[in-house]
C-alpha cells in the first residue's frame, strides 16, 4: 500500500452477464482519482456496487467497515485518519474498541466513525496501562483514587491493583488497545452527517496546481504559504496565486500538480514541471484545455485508455498531440472481455441481440481474442479501445525511427 493511503479497495458492479469488472483503488483519493476508479468499473449513477476493503492501515478497523459503504464516505474517512497525528489515531482505536465492546464487535456505521476523528479531545490515554493491575497501580500512584490518599506506605504495597483497575475501567467504560488504556470523557461528536455523502460533483478545474514560494535558504524571504491554482487559468489568475504566496514572479515559484482529471498525466506533470523549474507551466494550462474539452466532447474516457496503452516514457507533448487523435479510437466501455467482444461481434454479423448459447458449442475466448489481434485492439481497464483507421496508440506518436544507419567516414 502506498504511504499515506489508509485503505486499499475492490470496486467491482454487479453485471448481469456474469462477468463483474473491479478495479483496485487506494484512499484517500483525489476527486478525479475516484472518479477514474468508477469509470475504470464501469460505475455510473445508480449502479449497483460494492467496496470491499481489501487492506488497512490500521489492522483492527477493516472488520468494523460496513459492507455496504459509500465509496465517498469511505475516501472522507480516509482522508480524516490519514490527517490525525499519533495520539489522536490511539484515541481512535480506544473509540473504536469501546463501541466494539457495546455492540459484540458488530460493524460500524461510516457517520460515527468519521465523527469519532473529530472527538478525540474528550479522550485520555495511559500509555503505561496494559491490563487491569498496570492500570490500577498507574491510577493509585497518580492519586486519582481519593479513598488511597492516605493510606501508608506498608500497606500500600498489600493493594489488590488489579481489583483496582478492573473496578476503574469498568465504571469508566474504558479500553486496553495495543498502544495503552483509553477512556473517553465526552460524546461522540455530531460534525458530520452521511446526508454529506455524495456522488462526485463537478469540479471546476482540469488539473489543479499547488504554487509555493521557492526555496532560496533565506530565512526574511522563504515562506511556507501555499496556494492552490484551477486549470485551465488566465494570466491574471497566475499572477494572483504568484502574489499569494509573496513571489515577484513564477520564475520564483515552485509548481507542484494535485489533481488531474486524467489521473495516469498526474506524476508525469509532476516530473515535469519539477525537471524545468516550471517552466513547463504553459504547456500543462494548455493539456488542461484539451482535458476540459475532452469531457465536454465525451470522450474524456476513451482519451484515458489512449494514455493507458501509451508507451510508459510519453511525454507531455506527446500526451497533447493524442488528446486531439481520440477521434481515431472507439472505446467499448461495456466490453470487458475477449469473450464478450466475440459475441458483440456475433451479434453484429447476424444482425440479433442473442448469441444463442454459442458460448457452450464455441470457443468464444479464442475467436475473440483472434478478432483482437487482428483488428489491433487493445484490452484497456476502461474498456475495448478500437481503432478505427487501423493504427495502434503507439503509431499514432509518429516517432522518429529508433534504427541507426552506418555514418560514412
Amino acid at each position: 500500500m502506498d504511504k499515506g493511503k489508509i485503505f486499499e479497495v475492490e470496486l467491482s458492479r454487479w453485471n448481469p452477464s456474469g462477468a463483474n469488472p473491479s478495479v483496485e483503488i487506494a484512499l484517500p483519493a483525489t476527486p478525479y482519482e475516484l472518479a477514474d476508479a468508477l469509470d475504470r468499473a464501469g460505475i455510473a449513477g445508480d449502479t449497483v456496487y460494492s467496496a470491499e476493503v481489501l487492506s488497512c492501515q490500521l489492522d483492527y478497523l477493516s472488520q468494523f467497515i460496513q459492507p455496504d459503504i459509500n465509496l465517498h464516505e469511505l475516501n472522507h474517512l480516509a482522508q480524516r485518519l490519514s490527517s490525525l497525528s499519533a495520539w489522536e489515531l490511539d484515541c481512535f482505536e480506544g473509540m473504536v474498541m469501546m463501541d466494539a465492546v457495546q455492540t459484540q464487535y458488530a460493524p460500524i456505521p461510516a457517520e460515527r466513525l468519521i465523527n469519532m476523528t473529530h472527538s478525540t479531545e474528550h479522550c485520555q490515554v495511559a500509555y503505561e496501562a496494559y491490563d487491569d493491575p498496570s492500570l490500577g497501580k498507574f491510577y493509585a500512584d497518580n492519586d486519582f483514587v481519593p479513598a488511597l490518599e492516605k493510606v501508608s506506605d506498608e500497606v500500600y504495597a498489600y493493594l489488590d491493583f488489579g481489583k483496582i483497575g478492573k473496578e476503574m475501567r469498568e465504571g469508566e467504560g474504558g479500553v486496553f488497545t495495543s498502544h495503552g488504556y483509553v477512556v473517553q470523557n465526552g460524546e461522540i461528536a455530531a460534525d458530520y452527517h452521511s446526508d454529506y455523502a455524495s456522488t462526485l460533483e463537478k469540479l471546476d478545474y482540469a488539473v489543479l496546481l499547488c504554487i509555493t514560494k521557492g526555496h532560496f535558504n533565506d530565512p526574511a524571504y522563504d515562506n511556507d504559504t501555499a496556494v492552490f491554482l484551477k486549470l485551465p487559468a488566465g494570466d491574471a489568475a497566475l499572477i494572483k496565486a504568484v502574489d499569494a504566496v509573496g513571489a515577484a514572479s513564477p520564475e520564483e515559484c515552485a509548481f507542484s500538480a494535485v489533481d488531474c482529471m486524467a489521473p495516469f498525466l498526474t506524476e508525469k506533470i509532476n516530473n515535469a514541471l519539477y525537471a524545468s523549474e516550471g517552466g513547463c507551466y504553459g504547456l500543462v494550462n494548455e493539456l488542461a484545455e484539451q482535458l476540459r474539452q475532452l469531457e465536454t466532447e465525451n470522450r474524456l474516457p476513451t482519451y484515458k485508455a489512449v494514455l493507458e496503452e501509451a508507451p510508459g516514457d510519453l511525454s507531455l507533448e506527446e500526451a497533447l498531440d493524442l488528446a486531439s487523435m481520440t477521434e481515431e479510437f472507439a472505446l467499448l466501455a461495456d466490453t470487458a472481455s475477449p469473450t464478450e467482444y466475440a459475441k458483440k461481434e456475433i451479434q453484429r454479423m447476424l444482425s440479433v441481440e442473442s448469441d444463442y448459447g454459442l458460448n457452450k458449442f464455441c470457443d468464444l475466448e479464442g475467436y475473440g481474442r483472434y478478432l483482437l489481434e487482428q483488428r489491433g485492439v487493445a484490452e484497456t481497464s476502461y474498456g475495448m479501445l478500437e481503432p478505427q483507421n487501423g493504427m495502434t496508440v503507439e503509431q499514432c506518436l509518429n516517432r522518429p525511427s529508433q534504427s541507426f544507419s552506418m555514418e560514412m567516414k
